[in-house]
């Protein structure tokens, strides 16, 4: 397949530089210098590009699994399998230090270390100027990313800007503020956005763009409320991109780097480990063959909540959802359409994980522009997914109608894509709510007894292990 990280995967050369390093200590992990000589490396085009080739590589694991923290604590998806055990702390809202949280933290700074590398050496390597910038402007685009990440799951997080060489130099550090890890991040941003090109073609198509810049900044400005902010950088974007007008070429194989993808995960299949796992982890369990080929497991099912809030005339209701009935069981299974296909073969799913897509910066648009009393400009921007859905334009509202109606259509269009838990957050309802998902359902699903739903819930603990090899890292999380 024609594109860039379905070969850049494919390096081993940054497999031994960056992922080796996995199973080091402490929260950042060092490249592994029984590996490679290090003093040797990092002197050639070539060397960058590999370092940045694992960076990108990173992030199929990272968003493998990026369901579990922005999709599960919400009310659009739950676990329904014989691993709930693994999953149902965060499908419950009952996170431990001790439990699942450690993932991407480890991935994260598995990352921002690579980034680092490429920024503090690339200056001292010949490259040809507008290479140098690119390769400059991504770097600094995946870091931004992986704090992003960071500070909306676990709030002040260590700020690592350098390479860090030694393990007792990872062990200096505390976490920083996160309203200063929200500004590292605007400003790695504005610099990538300047830094990269519109738009790749042939087999670079994957890499980040200035628009997947500007998509995020303004994902970021919005998560901060800071809605002129918001509002001035997508503006931007929306030129740029091209609305899918036909549900049926938006998701599924063969459908990737569609004209509406901005910055996808990209996976492919073939043998070679650089699949995802979608399928297995979405399907109905008791669906057997019948929908994945290799079986399911039901970790991301979605709620009866989420398929009653679409109308019946949304075309996204069999478009985004499969339903599944379990023969004469009552129970039944909602399972996500957009990233399940008959997989033969377990973590061999090929399509892509969208983290910005153009829908999605529409809809942030309209929220901004609300936000700034342009709520006539807001309808006009919610009312296009809405009427790509068959659906009719919305006129008229008030502005916390216009807001009410947004937050119903993100939670539509984009279900299953990990928008939703931090959408919640930023609207101040995560507990409201869940509260009132559990009081709706608690009588036909008795293990919502277990979800336990306070306000603190809305950020993760700092692993354990990251505490007890650096104590620097406390105070943890309240709640925890």
């Amino acid at each position: 397949m024609d594109r860039y990280l379905s070969n850049i995967y494919k390096t081993l050369l940054a497999g031994m530089i960056i992922i080796t390093g996995g199973c080091g200590k402490g929260f950042v992990d060092l490249s592994p210098q029984h590996v490679i000589d290090v003093g040797n490396y990092y002197k050639t085009e070539a060397d960058i590009r590999a370092v940045l080739t694992g960076a990108y590589g990173n992030l199929r694991e990272i968003y493998n699994a990026y369901w579990i923290y922005t999709e599960l604590p919400s009310d659009n998806t739950q676990v329904f399998s014989e691993n709930e055990g693994s999953y149902g702390e965060f499908d419950w809202l009952t996170y431990r230090s001790t439990g699942g949280v450690s993932g991407p933290w480890n991935q994260s700074y598995r990352t921002i270390a690579a980034t680092n590398i490429i920024l503090e050496r690339i200056e001292n390597v010949t490259i040809a100027a507008a290479l140098k910038d690119q390769y400059i402007g991504e770097a600094k685009f995946l870091r931004a990313l992986m704090y992003f990440n960071m500070v909306r799951f676990y709030g002040d997080a260590p700020l690592v800007l350098k390479e860090l060489k030694t393990e007792e130099e990872a062990y200096t550090y505390k976490r920083s503020p996160a309203n200063e890890v929200y500004l590292q991040i605007e400003k790695d941003l504005k610099d990538a956005q300047i830094l990269l090109p519109p738009k790749f073609t042939g087999i670079n198509v994957g890499r980040a763009t200035s628009g997947a810049a500007k998509a995020l900044l303004g994902k970021v400005y919005l998560q901060q409320k800071k809605w002129p902010e918001a509002e001035a950088i997508l503006e931007q974007v929306i030129p740029a991109y091209t609305f899918e007008p036909n549900l049926a070429k938006l998701f599924g194989l063969g459908n990737d780097n569609n004209s509406e993808a901005i910055f996808s995960v990209q996976y492919i299949s073939g043998g070679m480990g650089l699949g995802n796992s979608f399928a297995y982890s979405f399907a109905p369990q008791k669906s057997g063959t019948s929908i994945v080929a290799l079986g399911a497991t039901s970790n991301n099912t979605g709620t009866q909540d989420l398929y009653d809030a679409f109308e019946a005339t949304d075309l996204r209701k069999t478009a985004y959802l499969g339903v599944f009935k379990d023969g004469t069981n009552p129970k039944i299974y909602y399972w996500a359409k957009k990233f399940v296909y008959s997989v033969p073969i377990l973590n061999e799913g090929e399509t892509d994980w969208p983290v910005l897509r153009y829908a999605d910066v529409l809809l942030m648009y309209a929220e901004a522009l609300n936000q700034n009393d342009k709520t006539g400009d807001a309808l006009t921007y919610v009312s296009k997914t809405r009427v790509r859905a068959n659906l009719p334009a919305l006129s008229g509202l008030s502005k916390a109608d216009t807001q009410w109606a947004i937050e119903k259509e993100r939670r539509l269009e984009l279900c299953f894509e990990g928008h939703r838990w931090h959408d919640l957050i930023r609207w101040g309802k995560e507990v409201s709510t869940m509260q009132a998902f559990k009081t709706k359902y608690l009588s036909i699903d008795p293990r919502l007894s277990n979800m336990s739903i306070t306000a603190d819930r809305k950020l993760y603990p700092v692993p354990y292990r990251e505490i007890n090899l650096n104590p620097l890292l406390l105070p943890q999380n309240q709640g925890y």
